[in-house]
């Protein structure tokens, strides 16, 4: 079991009250059988939930994570990912029909074929008072059927039908909903085997915590393990130990993960040369990053910035506000 869940005192409980939730917006979007939806979101966390139907969804490098009612997928802000209803992508990408729903909701429906796969899509803000926000840094879409556990379906439930008819009140509510999800989600995801969320290990041993914040804050830096592990108030030794334990990877490798992410962020928000966006996340050389980056996104970054280009006209699913009082 996680330490966060056994240790004393209780890190997560701490970690639950400096926890600051809201909810950006909400929408429904439907894909027809045959056609495809691209989801993405330059700004905030993603959060997609299968009301019905099944389907497949794919990240630009490939991923694959299936579909089914009651998958909730949240993916970190600058992710990208390809919805469609069959195994084999065809990319079919007409232009979707929006209309208004009643209680304020909007329905993005793509194609025109048979029942696809029908999502609540929202953005929502997850931060905590030590740090950044509480997915960025996600390696790769955070994807969990809660379909056996009410402790989290009632609540998205309440939070869906408060937002289909908003009322005085409905944001803060709202927000104290979504916070009941996450608890909910983060429990879940403690007492599982996966590799934890970053902010988890940093906060349940404030030293590395503040070797993470760096890292965060300023990946450019060329930090050594030496200076890491002074910043930690350790050895070198019980330093990258201890990082290993908590994180499951070396401080080198955490480092290398928040770098090429920032680069996918630069590649794609804007117009910078890729040596210039090497410079920024601390490579030395246009050839450096573009190895490194491939070895951890599966495509150089020439291509995955043309691959994100090549979307450019394409309905991104971009999530109708819900008008809240």
């Amino acid at each position: 079991m996680c330490s966060l869940l056994a240790g004393e005192p209780m890190i997560l409980d701490r970690f639950f009250t400096g926890l600051d939730v809201g909810v950006v917006a909400f929408a429904i979007r439907e894909v027809r059988r045959g056609f495809s939806l691209v989801l993405q979101d330059d700004t905030e966390t993603q959060l997609h939930y299968v009301l019905s139907g099944e389907g497949v969804a794919r990240t630009i490098a490939g991923k694959e994570f299936p579909l089914t009612p009651h998958t909730l997928v949240i993916a970190p802000p600058k992710s990208c990912m390809i919805v469609n209803t069959t195994r084999k992508l065809e990319m079919l990408l007409p232009t979707p029909e929006c209309e208004s729903l009643p209680g304020d909701w909007d329905k993005l429906t793509v194609g025109d074929g048979e029942d696809g796969v029908v999502l609540a899509c929202g953005a929502l803000k997850a931060t905590h008072s030590s740090g950044s926000g509480l997915f960025d840094h996600l390696p790769q879409p955070l994807v969990v059927s809660v379909a056996g556990d009410t402790s989290f379906r009632e609540p998205f439930r309440r939070l869906l039908a408060e937002l289909a008819a908003p009322l005085p009140g409905t944001r803060d509510l709202a927000e104290i909903l979504m916070k009941e999800c996450l608890i909910s989600l983060l429990r879940h995801y403690c007492t599982t085997q996966e590799k934890q969320i970053p902010w988890f290990a940093a906060i349940e041993d404030p030293r590395l915590g503040k070797a993470v914040e760096a890292m965060l804050e300023q990946p450019q830096m060329p930090y050594t393990l030496y200076y890491l592990a002074e910043l930690a108030g350790m050895s070198r030794t019980t330093f990258s130990e201890r990082f290993k334990e908590a994180f499951g990877c070396t401080p080198n490798d955490f480092l290398k993960d928040i770098r090429i992410r920032r680069g996918a962020h630069l590649l794609l928000s804007t117009d910078l040369p890729v040596k210039a966006i090497a410079c920024r996340v601390g490579y030395a050389s246009r050839s450096y990053f573009s190895r490194a980056f491939k070895s951890m996104m599966d495509v150089d970054p020439a291509t995955y910035r043309a691959t994100a280009h090549s979307m450019e006209n394409v309905e991104y699913g971009t999530l109708g506000k819900v008008r809240v009082a």
